[in-house]
């Protein structure tokens, strides 16, 4: 492990290793199309949105996470993608994300540049046709999916995914206000994940966000409205996987601008 160090730094290096392999998780994504306009409303200036742009819900299940002792979170990304300087090869940027664990919040924001907040979230829904989930804040629901339909793909189909599955690049953006009106840090991050599914499933996906009021869900409202009054452009394919994956935190870098 390098000597990474995240608070509170006088206890000793960070308990958070450099890779985490993690033995089985489950996604579930919605994506849609969106704007160029609304894309760009939830971007900072590092990035310039993809063509289309495409919104993705990632619900994920981990489980058997090292730096928890074992025990697993669940998690929701909010993902758009965008490009970064003269990249022909369009990333998610994240502006937000949701988690059950306090431990993968810390480390997400303070390493890697992730805006994470905290949510309530149960175990998938799953059915033969479907899957669902919800997340909720002090018990106000802010977003619902569901996918129905389920078809499994292919093994060709599979493996197809798998390639581009072999390494997945996430943007985030750091930033750290000052004691005055410049930021002490306000740069661009970009992470790695690896993945290798077992199973993948194609279906139908359906999103809402609601909107509660800033005393049902005092961190949570603006974001789940702001997402809400996203225009759907035209529905994308869901997602459905099962299998392993790897955090290489060692692949986190701060992006040159």
């Amino acid at each position: 492990m390098s000597h990474r160090f995240d608070m509170p730094a006088l206890f000793g290096p960070s308990l958070v290793p450099d890779r985490s392999l993690v033995p089985f998780a489950e996604v579930v994504s919605i994506s849609f199309e969106t704007t160029a306009k609304a894309a760009e409303r939830l971007m900072p200036r590092f990035f310039r949105p993809a063509d289309p742009p495409i919104v993705s819900v990632t619900r994920i299940d981990y489980q058997d996470i090292d730096y928890l002792g074992g025990r697993g979170y669940r998690e929701i990304v909010i993902s758009i993608g965008a490009f970064f300087g003269d990249e022909d090869r369009p990333s998610g940027f994240a502006p937000v994300m949701w988690v059950t664990e306090t431990a993968a919040l810390i480390s997400g924001r303070e390493l890697m540049g992730f805006a994470k907040l905290p949510a309530e979230m149960d175990p998938i829904t799953r059915s033969d046709q479907g899957r669902s989930f919800q997340a909720t804040e002090y018990g106000t629901v802010l977003l619902e999916g569901n996918v129905s339909a389920l078809k499994p793909l292919s093994e060709n189909a599979l493996g197809r995914v798998n390639q581009r599955a072999a390494e997945v690049r996430t943007f985030g953006w750091k930033l750290i206000p000052g004691d005055g009106a410049e930021p002490d840090v306000d740069h661009p991050m970009v992470n790695v994940m690896r993945w290798n599914y077992s199973a993948a499933w194609s279906g139908d996906g359906d999103i809402r966000f609601y909107s509660p009021d800033s005393r049902a869900a005092p961190l949570s409202a603006r974001v789940a409205s702001a997402l809400a009054n996203l225009p759907v452009v035209a529905p994308r394919n869901a997602f459905v996987a099962e299998g392993s994956a790897e955090i290489d935190r060692t692949a986190t870098r701060r992006l040159d601008v």
